[in-house]
């Protein structure tokens, strides 16, 4: 009897466990609900006759004071004031900024690393990705406010991962076929165009000149 293949247990990196979870609909009401409530909110920016400026104004209005209200009239309900996170009263300790710099240290240094074979312009996968990447880009954002670009990213992130994890197999093979296409695509690139482009010799480093021996003082 065949037995189906395991399949490994998808990890995100840079998410928190907690985020990690509700994009990969771990927690489904959890992410429902946040999915939904952005789905509403996306359709209400679109079919509503403000701008997206003229909301996020009024929104900060309403929770202001809604906030106030809570906070000076929550006792005649036998309630207490809105939650206020610790670290927004008494700030960040000096561990609590260690521990948030060490975390970021990895990442920041792979970042600059990219950045730096990007610089050096060497790397021709590198810099076409770059290039290829930063043109769409532009033109995405063309098409589209920041709010519709949200929104796509949002879909997205709690779509994707999702059908990699249920599908990732087929779409590990869809990958590595795409990876091959891209090599064979960078290699004939270099054979054919890159090789026959003259590079500049780096003339020899000269000898420095060679000093006089001294004369000895005669006494």
């Amino acid at each position: 009897m065949s037995t189906a293949p395991v399949k490994k247990e998808v990890h995100l990196p840079f998410l928190p466990k907690n985020v990690e979870d509700l994009v990969l609909w771990r927690k489904p009401k959890e992410a429902g609900a946040i999915f939904g409530g952005a789905t509403a909110a996306y359709l209400a920016y679109v079919y509503n006759p403000f701008n997206g400026y003229t909301i996020v104004s009024y929104l900060t209005s309403i929770v202001s004071l809604a906030l106030f209200l809570w906070s000076h009239l929550g006792h005649f309900v036998s309630r207490s004031g809105p939650p206020v996170p610790e670290f927004l009263v008494k700030g960040v300790t000096q561990e609590q900024a260690r521990q948030v710099a060490d975390a970021a240290l990895p990442v920041i240094n792979k970042a600059l690393g990219y950045v730096g074979v990007l610089a050096s312009g060497k790397d021709l996968k590198t810099s076409s990705l770059v290039v290829v990447g930063s043109y769409t880009a532009g033109r995405i954002f063309a098409l589209s406010s920041p709010f519709t670009l949200g929104y796509v990213v949002l879909v997205l992130a709690f779509v994707l991962p999702k059908v990699y994890e249920a599908k990732q197999d087929e779409v590990d093979k869809v990958l590595a076929l795409i990876k091959a296409k891209l090599n064979e695509g960078t290699t004939a690139f270099n054979n054919n165009v890159l090789s026959k482009i003259p590079k500049a010799q780096v003339p020899p480093a000269q000898a420095p000149p060679a000093q006089a021996p001294s004369a000895k003082k005669v006494e």
